[in-house]
């Protein structure tokens, strides 16, 4: 998911150096000026002037550059000829190379330099831009793309890496308005595509990597303050109304990638995947990241361990987090979730642990899901201040409430459920030593525990005098709800009184 993701990006950015569509009169000096207000938005100093080609502007040699804090770095990045036309409907069409370079030079005095050249060829490449000068379209496809690293300088590196992309083409609309803000709004979708990539260090270890990746619809939307931002202090940007935010839906992919030393196969991975989806925001809001996807399967194979392939397959698995960015008198919202659903494993990996079947193969499942607010004085991107934020007596950050959606473990043959929610009064600390006072309630069901307890016995797992304690624990805490079932519900009161079940424990 991460290289489908990394290639429609790829796909995006690159296209972005070639063009942005709709109605009405714009020329190319317009269409310019919004690539410059673009690029100045993320930092860069532009460098190239348009000059006129007969009837057409044509810009060459032109390139960006972004400079480090502090003066650590610098780097350039050449863009590629780019043709502009002035068309009677009052539109310009903007026209390429059928294949572009695109240079990236990195230069750091304490680290040192290299380039690296991406050589982008594009089948019927047709771009267009309408609109009016401070509101414009920008329409852009081609029937192919072929990515691929041309050189790399890196006086350094002892390593020799190759990498191609091949994509069935994309196409992609860009919507931007300029102001205070340069606002854009992007739609791309790109076909599938083939990727590869060689490794090889001097030592003689190659690794090699081969992957499809099934058509992908991207959706992006970015403001970013006209001029640019103070990259030691982000949080300024946000609090101007600066965001980006995304969405991206992926179809199934497949990967392998060999290691070999000397022309012996060290590890060889091979994975398949389904459907994927994925969305992130950055805003004053804070970070809210969430990704899914569907139908894992894997298979790893290292001889020198492991006689047979490591193998096995997960129906479904997501994870996400959202924390908050700027500091705020206010409680803001957090979030955790992480989700494995149907996790199978081969029945040779069963085999080193348990050959005679004594556990049950049911497929295993482990989900979290967790919200909350927390009150927080972290200026999260202010980075010239944050060491000395977080160097403070009192904790910068207060969780206030917590609620747990779900906490729940299922595996051979038994599962268990957790619930509940708590307020947190963070004003006292002397009640539970230490820790902010919780108000609020639990509830957790278990499902198949005294099975699973004689399985581990039989197994030779524990002893069966322990065995006869965790029951007894069990028969303590949880009251039986069905045949093999209980549960049992913790409560916490304004008093700090725990009571489990009814029964005051504290």
């Amino acid at each position: 998911m991460l290289r489908r993701t990394l290639f429609g990006t790829t796909v995006l950015s690159a296209s972005a150096l070639l063009a942005h569509t709709a109605a009405a009169d714009v020329t190319a000096a317009d269409v310019w000026a919004t690539y410059s207000a673009s690029y100045e938005a993320t930092g860069a100093q532009v460098i190239g002037t348009p000059a006129a080609d007969g009837a057409d502007t044509l810009v060459s040699d032109a390139a960006l550059l972004y400079r480090f804090p502090f003066g650590a770095a610098t780097l350039r990045i050449g863009l590629p000829e780019m043709r502009m036309t002035d068309e009677s409907d009052g539109t310009v069409t903007i026209s390429y190379p059928e294949t572009i370079d695109v240079r990236f030079e990195f230069d750091a005095p304490s680290e040192g330099s290299g380039a690296l050249t991406l050589s982008i060829s594009q089948d019927n490449y047709q771009g267009s831009v309408s609109g009016v000068p401070d509101d414009m379209t920008f329409v852009q496809s081609a029937d192919g793309v072929t990515i691929e690293v041309k050189d790399i300088d890196a006086p350094d590196a002892e390593v020799d890496f190759t990498f191609l992309a091949e994509g069935e083409g994309y196409t992609s609309t860009s919507h931007v308005v300029t102001g205070d803000l340069i606002t854009t709004t992007t739609d791309l979708t790109t076909g599938a595509a083939d990727i590869a990539y060689v490794l090889n260090d001097p030592e003689g270890a190659v690794m090699s990597n081969t992957g499809r990746f099934g058509a992908n619809e991207t959706s992006f939307e970015t403001a970013l303050p006209a001029g640019g931002s103070d990259v030691m202090n982000l949080s300024a940007a946000l609090t101007a109304g600066a965001y980006l935010r995304g969405t991206a839906e992926g179809e199934g992919s497949s990967s392998e990638t060999v290691t070999t030393i000397d022309g012996d196969i060290i590890s060889e991975q091979t994975q398949t995947s389904g459907r994927t989806t994925s969305r992130f925001s950055i805003d004053e809001a804070g970070f809210d990241l969430f990704a899914e996807g569907e139908s894992v399967d894997f298979k790893m194979l290292i001889p020198e361990l492991f006689p047979f392939p490591m193998a096995g397959s997960i129906g479904a698995i997501a994870g996400g987090y959202k924390f908050p960015l700027l500091p705020s008198e206010d409680a803001q919202d957090v979030a955790l979730r992480l989700d494995l659903t149907d996790l199978e494993i081969s029945e040779d990996l069963w085999g080193l642990f348990d050959p005679n079947a004594e556990l049950p193969r049911d497929p295993a499942s482990i989900n979290i899901d967790l919200a909350g607010t927390v009150i927080s004085e972290i200026d999260a991107l202010n980075f010239a201040t944050l060491e000395a934020q977080m160097d403070q007596a009192e904790p910068p950050i207060s969780l206030e409430t917590l609620t747990i959606n779900e906490i729940s473990v299922a595996a051979i043959g038994a599962s268990a459920l957790a619930t509940g929610s708590f307020l947190l009064d963070n004003a006292d600390t002397a009640t539970f030593g230490g820790f902010p006072r919780p108000e609020g309630s639990a509830i957790l069901n278990v499902t198949g525990a005294n099975a699973l307890i004689d399985r581990l016995v039989a197994f030779g797992v524990i002893p069966e005098e322990q065995a006869g304690m965790a029951r007894l624990g069990m028969g303590f805490i949880a009251k039986s709800t069905g045949e093999d079932s209980f549960e049992s519900r913790l409560d916490v009161n304004e008093e700090g009184h725990v009571m489990v079940n009814g029964q005051r424990m504290r």
